[in-house]
């Protein structure tokens, strides 16, 4: 299925560009544009959200991308959307390389009826479809908080759009199913000698992940305000085949456990790995959000998300929200937000990466077993302003402050350390534009 569905997008681009060479004076085309160059800085040595340390970094906000519209009639038309940019938080990709974002066919056989196969964005976020184009929000950086709550936001397969004008209350309700057969997540190992990198050396490794998903958004637009909930079901398995690792991690027993085989009782406490690895992880997460415009210039803006897992206490059952206030003055648009992010799993990875035995190469070990482990305990405070300089550009300045409690995975802790008890000042920078 997932061939198909993969053969179904290169299809349709094939399509399409079949119809630019032959049918140019039958399609109407337009071509669109946008793209952000930002800068981050850190007040860290160590790196915080794969690209931000205290030698500052382009790699974190840049990206670049065009999209090509192709209206056959009006019921028929068909989009590409290429994105140029570094990799991805998550992804396993390591060089800049163009992405094709989207390629989807639309059918609207009414105005309240869109259909769509193809490439598609999942309508999950207030932000998703634009994400990628800074000029639509405030914000330097959409919070991490909730918008990297997920390993993917793009699926091949189909959706639809039903659309209710009940007064002055627009109602949308967004359905989509399929599949992404090339994700993965990323893991960072901390400490030399291991045995999560190819290498030994610390570094990031990498989660290959193929996800089946499928869900449902209800929005209600209304004099400017805008309110959504959603609930989204997805089934991710390994790429290579194999398990994803182990279900959860338990106190070693009475006899140790592989690959140790010490008792615990003259070493000291330890954990092991649960034997029962799952094939399968089902996810079921819900979202709500809201944008409020509360007069005089002033909107709040907020986003609240529940992951839950099942088949394995290692993956992110998480929490998510955030709140901003922002206000229009002139071409200016100050903002403050909070954002906070934890997951279940706290409690278990504090007892592993603080395993204490009398031997140092079984607490090593312990450590490895806790870089395997997806979890976040940590809140942000960003103050920041955008700076209109037309309806296609915005200049935007950030200082966000980033406080973890018990660990977070977005932070690359240096051998030896921690992402635990960590402040980090963040400072950004960013020129965002659309053609």
């Amino acid at each position: 299925m997932q061939k198909r569905l993969k053969n179904s997008a290169c299809t349709l681009v094939c399509l399409l560009l079949g119809m630019v060479s032959l049918s140019t004076q039958a399609v109407d085309f337009s071509l669109s544009g946008y793209g952000t160059m930002g800068y981050a800085i850190s007040d860290k040595d160590y790196t915080y959200q794969r690209y931000i340390n205290n030698k500052g970094s382009f790699e974190r906000d840049t990206l670049f991308g065009a999209q090509l519209n192709a209206q056959f009639n009006p019921a028929w038309s068909a989009t590409l959307q290429v994105k140029v940019a570094p990799p991805a938080l998550l992804s396993d990709n390591q060089n800049w390389q163009p992405t094709l974002t989207w390629a989807f066919l639309s059918y609207r056989p009414a105005d309240d009826w869109l259909f769509r196969v193809g490439k598609l964005r999942i309508p999950f976020y207030l932000n998703s479809e634009n994400a990628n184009v800074g000029t639509t929000y405030a914000a330097a950086r959409l919070p991490v908080e909730v918008y990297a709550s997920a390993s993917t936001v793009d699926f091949i397969g189909a959706s639809f759009a039903k659309t209710w004008q009940l007064n002055e209350n627009e109602f949308i309700l967004d359905g989509y199913w399929g599949n992404a057969a090339k994700e993965s997540w990323r893991f960072y190992a901390r400490d030399p000698g291991n045995i999560l990198t190819k290498s030994g050396a610390a570094g990031e490794f990498f989660a290959p992940l193929a996800t089946e998903s499928k869900g449902l958004r209800l929005s209600l637009n209304r004099d400017g305000n805008t309110f959504l909930a959603g609930m989204h079901f997805a089934d991710t398995t390994a790429r290579n085949g194999t398990t994803l690792g182990p279900s959860t991690y338990v106190p070693a027993p009475a006899g140790g456990c592989a690959p140790i085989g010490i008792p615990p009782a003259f070493i000291g406490n330890y954990y092991c790995p649960a034997a029962d690895g799952p094939s399968r992880i089902k996810t079921v997460t819900t979202n709500f959000g809201a944008s409020i415009d509360l007069g005089h210039g002033f909107r709040t803006i907020g986003e609240y998300v529940r992951r839950k897992n099942e088949g394995s206490t290692l993956s992110p059952d998480s929490k998510g929200f955030y709140l901003s206030l922002q206000k229009e003055i002139g071409h200016w648009t100050p903002y403050l937000t909070y954002a906070k992010l934890t997951t279940k799993n706290r409690d278990l990875y504090q007892a592993v990466n603080g395993t204490q035995t009398i031997i140092p190469a079984v607490n090593a070990l312990e450590r490895n077993l806790a870089d395997t482990m997806v979890v976040y305990d940590q809140n942000t405070w960003a103050l920041g302003t955008a700076y209109s300089l037309g309806i296609n550009s915005k200049i935007k300045a950030e200082w966000s402050v980033v406080q973890t409690g018990i660990a977070s995975s977005f932070i690359d802790a240096p051998p030896g350390g921690k992402s635990d008890d960590q402040r980090i000042n963040v400072f950004s920078l960013s020129y965002n534009f659309t053609f």
